[in-house]
């Protein structure tokens, strides 16, 4: 019996620290340029297979299949784009910095960027935290940011803000939003810039991002249940030895 629940004391806390890593292959993602995330394909200098991890309020996200596309009268280079991880309370997740600026009449800029992200260790996307800042406008320019959300299922979802007045917006999108809690979410970012043909139209923006919030799958609440019980089962049957 001793040697039975030894066994098996071993495997739950193999299964559990298992479940702990985040995926070897990856490397936490760091500060710089938005070109050393994105593949050739679109710009930048990273391989196709490119992806990295933030970790924060107890959850691992997995950022992964970067993109980036730029039109308009003022395109944007993908080096432009700066990119800084995030680990606020509201969980792990990017922050962009556009250097998005327009100082003249009757011109535009379309920034494009999208991403995989991934909750690891088993553990499900609840929630997603929008924040679009560091927005001016004058004499008639817009600034605007469209955001798609899809699951793995095709299922997409579409937030925009345009803070004309406020020149800065966050957003809190529940599970209910997602469809229920998900693994991997598809996300694209449209941020547009638009001046009007006054002289002194303006439009800015140094900044948006998302943080996002991890709960644990099933399988994984019933390893730390299965890992409390044979921890219980441990005592007793230590104490049962201990009264004999």
């Amino acid at each position: 019996m001793t040697h039975k629940f030894t066994q098996c004391f071993i495997l739950a806390v193999s299964a559990l620290g298992l479940s702990a890593l985040p995926a070897l292959a990856d490397s936490a993602c760091a500060p710089g340029s938005l070109s050393t995330y994105v593949d050739s394909l679109y710009g930048g200098t990273a391989a196709s297979t490119f992806s990295c991890f933030v970790t924060g309020d107890g959850a691992t996200l997995d950022f992964s299949n970067f993109t980036y596309n730029t039109a308009g009268t003022n395109p944007v280079p993908v080096a432009n784009i700066g990119v800084t991880p995030a680990t606020t309370p509201d969980g792990p997740g990017l922050s962009f910095d556009p250097n998005a600026t327009i100082t003249s009449p009757n011109l535009s800029q379309d920034i494009n960027v999208g991403f995989t992200v991934t909750a690891e260790n088993g553990a499900q996307i609840s929630d997603i935290y929008l924040a679009f800042n560091g927005v001016y406008v004058q004499d008639g320019g817009v600034v605007s940011l469209t955001e798609q959300f899809c699951n793995l299922l095709g299922t997409c979802s579409t937030q925009i803000a345009d803070p004309t007045t406020a020149l800065s917006e966050s957003f809190l999108l529940s599970n209910t939003a997602l469809g229920g809690p998900v693994s991997s979410l598809v996300i694209t970012k449209d941020l547009q810039l638009t001046t009007s043909d006054a002289t002194g139209s303006q439009a800015l923006d140094s900044g948006f991002m998302n943080e996002y919030s991890a709960v644990p799958e099933p399988r994984s609440i019933s390893l730390v249940l299965t890992f409390g019980l044979l921890a219980g089962f441990a005592f007793f049957k230590r104490r049962q030895v201990t009264q004999s």
